[in-house]
């Protein structure tokens, strides 16, 4: 009976093992820009056989065509033959029965030069890598066919890199063995690890370690301490605003899409993108560098730690009204609440960046089902939920404050939102929010919801209810805010 229960316990965890954990090790290579970064990966099946399928995505937010990175050579893999069947996502490896396999591959930068353009593509110099975690490292198909939230567990070390080079990524920073324990899509592929010539900077937030990562030298009054100094503001601010300060690491990484001290670009270009624990920020690095862009997607981008991340959609582009056009009403009105912008500054950044734009827009009486299909293909389409969510959030925000006589906003709704998905595990839907709402309104919002969300007819700002102090006026056949100045605004509540 012993022997029988020792032979048991010894079998439990190897197959936990061989189910859900996979090794890697990345090696450095001082000529990386011409041979790429080398990864061997080691995983162990549950049963012995002589064919393995492994996922490798060729096509990554925006991104396409992106096997184009991959390398995959016989000399470093004798006795195995590989199958690549890009338009799958997918490589067959065919080796030597058994229960393990190990083989070795490259990542490698497909195009010459940087450009303004890319974002998201593997970015290998000699000085530096940029690569997505979902096209640095390839897992067994079988990962990608368990349930979402299904745990695996990724050890990666980092070998012969120098003391100098940096290895920091959206779990851990300057770690050369690391254990990440993680799901797969939300985690471990939306997730980005980069290396060498950054500069790392940190600050603690409640005793919460915050990490920020740069490279390259900035123009334009970008400094390291520009930067940092607003990065920790805008942290702190928005873990206040929530009460929520469990994150046990986070950090932000910008990078440089193309620097240039002149440039023929006329312009100052970038984008951010929330990941797991992180978010990155790329932009042109040139003359045209604009601080307030910089704030704008600064404070918008890690408000998506909650709203998208935390309070997530249960239907995605269907859902943008709520996650892009709520975020986007929290940027404007988190920086007026921490004096980051004045009163009057947020009035006009309101008026033209969210209502003006919005009806400028050709497309912003689209119905919200086309905004599934259209988002990715069209720019004006694109700004429809941000814009048209924002003007609902400010309206909603509105009728609370009115409703509740000044003692609750929009703040109390969001935050009673945002405990709500996190204790029952909620993901947020059309009715869950509206349920919500009807407790705070005291009434069923569901046919204003239906008429201008889902149908996308205008609201009405000019007859509707507002606070005392606002109130809305017809300008070259635009709505736009007036504030009474000589009335009492309780704004921001």
């Amino acid at each position: 009976m012993i022997r029988s229960l020792f032979f048991l316990l010894f079998l439990i965890p190897l197959y936990a093992f061989s189910q859900h954990q996979i090794n890697y090790k990345v090696f450095y290579d001082k000529n990386l820009e011409q041979n790429g970064l080398k990864i061997q990966v080691d995983y162990t099946q549950k049963k012995s056989s002589d064919t393995i399928a492994f996922y490798y995505a060729n096509d990554n937010w925006d991104e396409k065509e992106l096997f184009k990175s991959l390398i995959l050579q016989e000399k470093d893999n004798p006795g195995i033959r590989f199958d690549i069947k890009p338009e799958d996502n997918k490589i067959r490896v065919h080796h030597k029965e058994s229960r393990k396999i190990s083989f070795i591959y490259y990542i490698k930068q497909d195009f010459k030069d940087l450009n303004y353009r890319i974002f998201n593509r593997p970015k290998v110099k000699d000085q530096f890598f940029h690569v997505m975690g979902k096209n640095l490292f390839m897992v067994p198909t079988s990962f990608t066919k368990m349930p979402d939230d299904q745990e695996f567990e990724f050890s990666i070390e980092w070998i012969g890199f120098p003391q100098d080079f940096k290895i920091h990524n959206t779990f851990a920073s300057q770690i050369k063995k690391q254990n990440i324990k993680t799901v797969l899509w939300e985690g471990f592929y939306n997730s980005l690890f980069v290396g060498g010539d950054y500069r790392i900077y940190d600050f603690k937030i409640h005793e919460k370690p915050v990490y920020f990562a740069i490279r390259d030298e900035w123009n334009n009054g970008f400094s390291d301490d520009f930067l940092c100094t607003n990065l920790k503001k805008a942290v702190q601010s928005q873990r206040d605003f929530w009460k929520d300060y469990d994150k046990e690491y986070f950090t932000v990484i910008m990078s440089p899409t193309v620097s240039q001290k002149d440039s023929l670009f006329k312009g100052y270009s970038s984008t951010g993108s929330a990941i797991k624990n992180a978010f990155m920020i790329q932009g042109t690095n040139n003359p045209f560098n604009s601080k307030s862009s910089y704030l704008y997607l600064l404070h918008h981008e890690l408000m998506h730690e909650w709203i998208g991340n935390t309070i997530q959609n249960k239907h995605e582009e269907l859902n943008y009204w709520f996650s892009e056009g709520f975020t986007d009403y929290y940027t404007y009105k988190n920086r007026l609440r921490i004096k980051d912008i004045s009163f009057d500054e947020w009035l006009k950044l309101f008026n033209e960046e969210v209502i003006r734009s919005h009806w400028k827009n050709p497309q912003r009486k689209i119905p919200n089902y086309t905004i599934k299909d259209d988002f990715w293909k069209s720019r004006n389409t694109e700004k429809v939920p941000y814009r048209r969510g924002a003007v609902f959030a400010f309206w909603l925000d509105n009728q609370i404050m009115i409703k509740s006589g000044y003692k609750k906003s929009l703040d109390d709704f969001m935050q009673e939102l945002l405990n709500r998905c996190k204790e029952k595990k909620l993901k947020l839907t059309d009715e869950l929010f509206l349920d919500l709402a009807q407790k705070y309104l005291d009434k069923d919002i569901s046919y204003f919801f239906q008429k201008h969300i889902l149908s996308g007819e205008d609201i009405d700002l000019i007859n509707e209810k507002w606070i005392n102090g606002f109130q809305f006026k017809i300008t070259d056949e635009i709505p736009q805010l007036q504030v009474d100045k000589n009335a009492s605004l309780k704004y921001p509540l």
